[in-house]
Order: C-alpha cells, then structure tokens, then sequence
C-alpha cells in the first residue's frame, strides 16, 4: 500500500491535483487498485498495461454524462495508472434494499434509457477493448478461444452432459444466420450489473468499469442482463441474494420487455440462446480453473439442468 501512496503523492504533483484531494483506497476492479478522492477516480494496474490503454482510448471515443472522462493517463514507477472523474453516489447493490419503490422506478427507467443511448453509438466494425482484436463477424468474437476451453472443461467427466449440449447449440450451423456481417454494430458495455452502476439514491449517476466493453451486436448487453437475471434467481433460491439483485433484475427486466429496446423478439431469442450457451461456458472455463472447480462446476449444471429460457 505504501509504494501506491507514493506514486499518488507523484501523481498529484506532476498533475497538480490540490493537496486537498485526499485519496483513499476502495474495492479493488477485478485487476486494478483503486483510489478515490472527492473530485477523482485513480486505478492502477500492474499486470497487462495495454487493457488499461485500450480501455483509455476506447472512453475516450464516448461521450455521455454517466460515462467517466479520462483525464490523465501514464506510468509512474513502473505502474500504470487512469486518472477519471469521480462520479457521484455509491453502487446499487449497496443501496438497492434501502430505495423506496419510486426511486426505483426512476433507477430502472434511467437503465433503460441507457441502453437505448447505447444502440445509438455505432460502427462499423467489431472490436473487443478485452482482446484488443477486431473481428469479421460478431460470431467470431463469441466463439474465440472456444476450443481451447472446451478442451480445459472436459478434463472433469461431470461437465460431459452440459458441454454436450451447449456445443450443440455454439456448433450449430445456423448460428450464422443471426450474427451477420451486414449487422450494425453499437456500443457495448459488457458487464452491466448493478456492481457498475452507481446512484445517488434517487436517480442513476454512472456507469463503471468498460474493461469488457465492444463495439459488437447491439443485443449482446440485453442478452447478458437476460442471463444475469436468470442467476440472480439462483442466488434468491439459494439464500444468497443479500444484494436484492433478483428484485433489481426483475423489474428492470419487466422494463426492457416493455420497452422497444428488442426489436425482433424472434431473431432475439435465437441470439439469446447461443449467447447464453457461450456464457455458460465461459463460467464453466472459470470454474475448472478456479479454486474450487468440483463445487462451481456442479453449481452451474445443476443451474443449467433447470432449462431455464427466454419466455418472451
């Protein structure tokens, strides 16, 4: 912790940011240290720097008063670091359970307002700020690095059934009729969950964290709030939702489905069933690689056993 204050102690006077900022360590990103002051966000990252710079340039690209502005960015003794500003309010899941049911309501409908900012935003290509690839297809981003986790998840004979079925789905042929080259793509956040967002109470002030965000399909954050919703009732069943993130996602599902944010409900089901067959490998790859493989794997069969779809 010592050798962050005194990069920030550098920091501060090669941007001379006021002696009065005093920054103050907070949960750390996934891979960052994070540093907070009244006025300005500081993140670190020590390992794989050129995230940090592709997330750098790809915000740099947005403009949107919920979207923090990156002010500095660099390396200070062999770290590299992103200066933003600091949004107001704290993360929904901490407040979510305390909000009265109109600030809610405001909360939601400014969430889907935002996704429908994001389908605005277009391109004319594919990219991913976590490869830091272009792709051909938005299909080709899905489906990259699929035999090389298959193969680590097949090491553990329970997961034979479940791979059995998602390769099914990933492999079949008309998965490209819905992932074409001739589809728009448009702003992508990639991780949307109320882990990101950020509220003052009554209204919606940030959104967090693009180290996952795209420029791909602009129904693949829909998908993912989709899949995010149906794990939020896992957690509720099992006693462990202490967020209240199954109540968040279902009325801001209920919203989306009353919105005109799914244009096609056909082409968006197919969508979402290949997109959420990729997300549960994707765990499945997590968990054979974690600390705990047996446990997560058999977690997440049991979750994918209870066919859970999309109704919509």
């Amino acid at each position: 912790m010592k050798n962050y204050l005194s990069r920030i102690k550098k920091i501060k006077k090669q941007f001379t940011i006021s002696e009065k900022e005093r920054f103050v360590a907070t949960s750390n990103g996934t891979n960052y240290k994070v540093f907070l002051s009244n006025n300005y966000v500081i993140r670190f990252r020590d390992e794989n720097p050129k995230l940090l710079l592709r997330e750098t340039n790809f915000l740099k690209q947005l403009n949107h008063v919920l979207i923090p502005k990156i002010l500095w960015f660099g390396k200070i003794d062999q770290s590299f670091f992103m200066i933003e500003n600091r949004l107001p309010g704290q993360t929904i899941n901490l407040v979510w359970k305390n909000l009265s049911t109109n600030n809610k309501k405001n909360i939601i409908e400014q969430v889907v307002k935002f996704l429908q900012y994001q389908k605005t935003e277009i391109k004319g290509y594919v990219y991913s700020v976590k490869t830091g690839r272009k792709y051909k297809r938005f299909l080709d981003y899905l489906t990259d690095g699929v035999k090389q986790k298959t193969a680590n998840i097949k090491k553990f004979k329970p997961t034979n059934e479940i791979m059995g079925d998602l390769l099914l789905i990933i492999n079949d042929p008309a998965v490209k009729n819905l992932f074409t080259i001739k589809t728009k793509t448009s702003l992508v956040h990639g991780d949307l969950i109320i882990h990101n967002l950020l509220t003052d109470g009554k209204k919606l002030t940030g959104v967090l964290d693009w180290e996952l965000a795209l420029w791909g399909d602009p129904d693949y954050d829909l998908s993912r709030l989709f899949y995010y919703w149906e794990c939020a009732k896992a957690y509720q069943e099992q006693g462990t939702d202490e967020t209240f993130e199954s109540d968040y996602m279902d009325k801001l599902i209920t919203a989306i489905l009353k919105s005109n944010l799914i244009e096609d409900k056909k082409l968006f089901r197919g969508k979402h069933q290949f997109v959420r067959a990729a997300f549960y490998l994707n765990s499945l790859y997590w968990a054979a690689n974690s600390d705990s493989p047996e446990k997560n794997i058999s977690e997440l069969i049991a979750q994918w056993n209870k066919k859970a779809g999309l109704s919509i």
